[in-house]
Parts: C-alpha cells; structure tokens; sequence
C-alpha cells in the first residue's frame, strides 16, 4: 500500500493504466468483445484497426479512472499524454499519425456500441414524426433482445472482473448478502420525448429512447400527451400525464452491492457492486430474478437479498416464486396500504405484514403495524413543517427532541406488541420445494393454543405445507396464497431492521458515482456521445471504478498504521507493507487478518 500512495501521488496515469490492465484480463472481457464481433461480422478479412474495441472500452475505464471526462476529444488527450509503453499495455496502437486519434476513437467507440445496442437508429438529428417511425420500423425486435443482453452481459461481466481481482480469502468472508436499488442516470435533451409507444408526435431531442423518470411510485412519468395516446390505444386504461418540468429524462441503472454479513465484523471485505444493468424509468419487471439469475450463473450463492418496495410490488411468479426457488431470503418494505392484515387462510391461520400467525392473534397485535406507523408520519410530517420554517440548528433539534418524545411511546408500545404477536407465528421450515410448497412450523405453545386447535377446521398437526394458488385464486387475489407478501424476517422486528438496514449501502453507491469529484454520471454533460448504450457502457465502467476505489480504501483500512481520515490518506508513510520494519497493524479479533 505504501508503494501503491506514492506511485499515485507519482504517476497516477502509470498507476491506472496497470489497475485497467489488470482488469481487462481478470474479467477476459477482450475474449467476450472479440467473439460478438466473429459472429457480427461477415469476414475477418480487411486491416486491424488501431483501435479495438476492447482497447476503446479500456480508454474510457482510464478517463474515469483519472476522474476525467468521457467525451471523445478528451479520451484523445489522455492518448496523447500516455507513453508508447503505456499505450500498448491497454492494446491502443498508434502510427504516429495525431491528428487521425480522434477519429480512431470516435469508431472504436461506434463499433463498440453497435455490439451491444439495444436501440439502433440515427442519432445525427432531432427526429421528425416519419424519422422516427422508420427507425422503429426498421428494428428487429430479435436483434435487439439478444444486443440487450449482450450489454447486460457486458456490464456484468467487468464488475464481476473487480471481485476476481479480490484475493481469495477476503472473497470467502462474504456471505452472499446483497441490496439491489436503482438509480436515475440523466440523458441530454431534458425536453425529452414522446414516450417510444407515441408514434404521432415529432421528437424534442436527440435522445430519443430514454425515458420519464419521477421519484414517486415505480419512477415512470408519462408526459400528458402520451397518457392521451395509451389511454386511446388501450380503452379502459387509466393513465396519468405529468408534466415535463416535475420529470427528468435519462435512463435507470440497477444496482446490486454487496452488504455485510448480518453477525459479523462490517469491515471484512469492501462493499462493492457485483450487479449492473440497465432500463428505462419504471420498467422494472424482471429486474430482480434477471440479476439474481445472473449472480447464480457467475458461481455466487445469494443469501439475504435486500430491496425497496418496488420489487416486490409486481407479481408473485415473476419476483417472489423465482428468488425463493434459488434459496433466498428476501428482505422488503411494504406499502402503507399492504400493512397489517394481508390473508385468510383456511386451515386457521392469517397473514399479518408478511409472516403467518394463528388466526386467534388478538386485533391489537394485528393493526400494531398500522397503529405506529400513523405516529411514525405525524413525526415525519413535524419534522417537515420544521424544516420549512428555516430554522437555526438550535430550533431544528428542540423541535426534533419534541417530536422524538411524542413519537417514544409509540415506539415502545410496538416494540412490546411485536414480541407478544411471535408468540403466534409460524415458523418457516427448510426450503421451498421446486413446485413452491413451503412448510411451516405451528406454535403448539401459542397463548390459547387448545382452543384454537379445537376450531372447526384448524390445521391439527404440528407443521403445515402450504402450497401455490391456483389459476382461478391468482386471478381473483394477487396475493392468492400469501407468496407476494412473505419475506424471510418478520417485519418490524429487529432481525429485520437491521438486515433493510444494510440497504443503504447501496444507495451510498448510488451516491458515489454521481459525485462531480468522482465518475459524475448525473452529469450528462461529460458523455458526449449520443444515445442510451454509450450512457449505459459508461455506467458500467463507472461502476468498475468505483469497485475499484472501494477495494483500495478497504486495505488502506486494514493496514494503516495510524487513524486515516480525507486529510491524510494519500500519505504513503501512514501505510504498512511487508517489506518494511515497521511491525504490521494488530489483527482484527475476527476474523484474523
């Protein structure tokens, strides 16, 4: 680590370029890129280019290495400042020939987006109503699919590159927990456009594929005019407009981090994303089993698998069923409305806010969720009427510590509600089997357990499989059969506060690539290049770098040898390393390090 702080201070160019290398080739994504291309192309025949693609992809990895921008003309600068050696390690060629740089990167760039494009289409000009409708009518929809999953793949594929770059042993610590979150990532043209569905309108900007995103709901906006048209093309239909200037057009990135283990030491290896992908706002059917699907096909084993509200919202075969036939334990929030009572089951049992109980649980217990959450949002709303007065610090926290006072008791009172309603619940046994039954444990030692056995068709032995609904119940009740609202802790308690908890590192995550000091992916601006994909490749590498960071600033932790803060972590001599006298830093209680 010393080494690595004074080459940084040094030679950061020479150190980035050997982190770029080093990744390229734990990820092998050059083998990925080349075999699209054997298969795009129609002959290998013709002069290798200066410039590949997996050396463009390299290039721009570099630039957000350097915290520099990723717009072409400024990756053609960096070229220039790097040495032959330098160039060759990341397979950039060069003939001496400057002023074709520019060009050779602008294609590099081009031929790198048409691998993984999703959205093929002019990108020259603001499209007119017959232009776009024949750009759309000129995709095959077949094509499309399979480059979106290429860029998924891609994506993927380089963050997966970070994690292998990890020595092994700090790679076992990791449990298989994981938060998944999306994010807005903003496109140029804030005017927007005309959602893709709207074919009888002129387009506002270049961009035209993105999206609507708001941070109500599922994060979709529809503008007033495309609700128009959906709701003329689908009768019935509800949809409601937004206006553009309460909306943001860009794209989502979906994001899944690490988090740690849940008895453990946080500190055991660095919290970085090892799921990347990619959509329009709002359109985040599938986005969960995909990753999950994509986190088993790399080798990982997902645990506890931690999300926001929005992904469980859909339906139960299309998140719940898939996520708990690969053996994970969801952890979720609910929507007020989804709290307390969810379910009636037949056999003498009832779903309250995600788990089973005897449905002799007493209606105070079953509303506790409800109860606290009408005080929980009178001390929101407080702290909100607060704040809107502008007050100094002194005024924010009297008036905090007011509202907190008024809050405790409630907060008490749930506390003690919730562990006299586990005495009522069901206790998951095993693994849901492949055709989704589960079995449960019956509290036999449950307040008024006797009598409630003796109800007319209560379930009379100690345990219950409980199986999936049928065709006829999921079409009559979403949550025929209780799968769409359980989760593997029972909400509220403090299992589950502290595993959602955990959640917010991903939204740090979130935080840190769009900083203006670091990758600055809010900035539109800094991506010059038109289009989704490139947007969504420079998230990707954004991710990458980030990754990167994280790791180096886990070990400077573990072998600092005095207390490292923003001030002086860049200082080589605060650093211990194998070569030098200084005795290393005591080792962790656990595990060893």
């Amino acid at each position: 680590m010393r080494d690595y702080t004074s080459a940084n201070l040094s030679t950061p160019n020479s150190v980035a370029i050997v982190e770029v290398d080093r990744l390229v080739k734990a990820s092998a994504i050059r083998q990925l890129i080349v075999g699209w291309r054997a298969e795009d192309v129609k002959s290998a025949a013709g002069a290798k280019p200066f410039v590949d693609e997996t050396a463009a992809l390299a290039l721009i990895l570099l630039q957000l290495r350097l915290e520099r921008p990723t717009l072409i003309s400024d990756m053609a600068k960096t070229f220039h400042r790097l040495s032959p050696r330098q160039r060759a390690v990341i397979g950039l060629r060069h003939d001496g020939e400057d002023t074709r740089v520019y060009g050779r990167i602008g294609d590099a760039v081009k031929r790198l987006i048409a691998l993984v494009d999703e959205f093929p289409g002019r990108r020259d000009k603001i499209l007119s109503r017959d232009e776009f409708r024949a750009m759309i009518a000129g995709r095959d929809p077949a094509d499309c699919r399979k480059r979106r999953e290429r860029m998924f793949l891609l994506g993927n594929t380089l963050v997966e590159g970070t994690w292998k770059m990890l020595p092994r042993e700090v790679r076992e610590r990791w449990e298989g927990n994981i938060a998944q979150d999306a994010t807005l990532v903003p496109l140029q043209g804030q005017r927007g456009n005309p959602a893709g569905h709207n074919l009888n309108e002129r387009r506002r900007s270049i961009n035209s594929d993105g999206g609507y995103y708001q941070r109500a709901g599922s994060h979709g906006a529809m503008t007033h005019s495309d609700a128009r048209e959906a709701n003329k093309a689908s009768p019935g239909a509800k949809n409601k407009g937004t206006s553009i200037g309460k909306s943001t057009w860009g794209v989502e990135a979906e994001l899944a981090r690490l988090v740690p283990n849940l008895h453990d030491d946080p500190d055991l290896f660095p919290l970085i994303t090892l799921g990347v992908s990619y959509h329009i706002p709002g359109a985040i059917t599938g986005e969960g089993v995909r990753m999950l699907n994509s986190f088993v096909d790399r080798g990982h084993r997902p645990n506890h698998y931690i999300v926001d509200r929005a992904y469980p919202g859909g339906k139960f075969q299309e998140f719940h069923l898939p996520a708990r036939l690969l053996g994970v334990k969801l952890v979720f929030d609910y929507k007020d409305k989804a709290l307390g009572v969810q379910l009636h089951h037949t056999s003498g049992f009832v779903q309250v806010s995600g788990a089973w109980y005897l449905d002799n649980l007493p209606d105070v217990h079953r509303d506790a969720d409800k109860v606290v959450l009408v005080a929980r949002n009178k001390f929101d709303a407080e702290i909100n009427r607060i704040e809107k007065t502008n007050p100094t610090d002194a005024e924010r926290a009297e008036g905090k510590g007011k509202a907190g006072k008024e809050l405790a008791p409630a907060e008490e009172l749930y506390e003690k509600q919730l562990a006299q309603r586990a005495k009522y619940m069901l206790t998951y046994k095993g693994h849901i089997q492949p055709d989704g039954s589960r079995r449960y444990i019956i509290p036999t030692d449950a307040p008024g357990y006797p009598k409630w056995k003796a109800q007319k068709g209560s379930h009379q032995s100690q345990s219950i499989v409980m199986t999936l609904p049928t065709a006829k119940e999921i079409e009559d009740d979403v949550n025929a059969g209780g799968l769409k609202n359980e989760q593997y802790f029972a909400y509220g308690t403090a299992p589950w506060k502290h595993a959602y908890g955990l959640r917010n590192g991903v939204e740090s995550a979130n935080r840190n690539v769009k900083r203006a000091q670091f990758e600055d992916i809010a900035t539109p601006d800094k991506r010059g290049v038109r289009g989704n994909t490139f947007t969504y490749i420079v998230v990707a590498m954004s991710i990458v770098a980030e990754n990167l960071r994280q790791m180096v600033s886990f070990f400077k932790r573990k072998l600092a040898l005095k207390t490292i803060h923003s001030k002086n972590n860049y200082i080589p001599s605060l650093f211990w390393q194998s070569d030098n006298s200084v005795p290393a830093p005591e080792p962790e209680p656990r595990p060893p390090w």
